[in-house]
């Protein structure tokens, strides 16, 4: 299960939605704390083979968003 939310979440990210941490959490029967381990991992995949991608959230909302850098 862990394996295929992180690549759910990713595959959502990646192809340009905006997920909201809560209702992620929710709709999937994870904690929030489950929630940012798996954001981790994404944002360390990024970081070393997606380096023109960051992962942004819009604080306090908990929404999350993958950004094309500009070179």
């Amino acid at each position: 299960m862990k394996t295929q939310l992180i690549l759910n979440l990713y595959d959502l990210l990646y192809s340009g939605e905006r997920i909201d941490r809560k209702n992620f959490c929710t709709v999937n029967a994870i904690s929030e704390r489950t929630f940012y381990r798996y954001i981790k991992e994404i944002n360390v995949f990024l970081m070393h083979y997606k380096r023109k991608f960051i992962l942004n959230v819009d604080e306090p909302s908990g929404i999350y968003y993958i950004e094309k850098i500009n070179d």
